[in-house]
């Protein structure tokens, strides 16, 4: 019996804490009630939790996602459940990366939200194509962030930062 046949790890990211959208803590609750439903009440009491919060899904560079991958590379655990896809990235490149180092250990790859196989073909190119999203929606983000910021550079309005001694 190998070691890693009941643990299943959790994976949770939030770029920052806003109080919208999905918190750490709510990711990891709706992911341990997936694994409830498909794994059983034994599985969820034996999670490994790595939680990454503000860090940028647009790199790999996260403390607990290197972790985590590691551990994979180990065996210490046969899947990693995400709230979402893009939680784990916003790259395209970067996911594919991640789901053959995956493929490569035998942990599977699952989304608690989203429905898709990535063991047959169909299934795995239903998953690059919803990543092409995740990382067309981060540019486009980085993009309304930009002009946002040139617009109000151009009225003259307060750019945020310290304000400069005096004033």
């Amino acid at each position: 019996m190998r070691k890693n046949e009941d643990i299943i790890a959790i994976y949770s990211r939030k770029s920052k804490f806003t109080g919208k959208g999905e918190s750490i803590g709510n990711q990891v609750e709706l992911c341990k009630e997936y694994i409830r439903l498909h794994y059983g009440d034994a599985a969820a009491d034996k999670v490994i939790v790595y939680e990454d919060e503000g860090f940028s899904g647009g790199n790999l560079n996260r403390p607990d996602f290197k972790k985590m991958m590691d551990a994979a590379k180990k065996r210490k655990f046969k899947a990693i459940i995400v709230y979402r896809l893009d939680r784990i990235s916003r790259s395209l490149s970067d996911f594919v990366g991640i789901l053959e180092t995956l493929k490569k250990y035998n942990v599977q790859f699952v989304s608690s939200q989203e429905s898709f196989d990535t063991s047959s073909p169909y299934g795995e190119m239903i998953v690059k194509i919803l990543m092409v999203f995740a990382e067309f929606e981060r540019k486009s983000i980085i993009e309304r962030v930009k002009h946002a910021y040139a617009y109000r550079s151009e009225m003259g309005l307060y750019m945020g930062g310290r304000r400069p001694y005096g004033f």
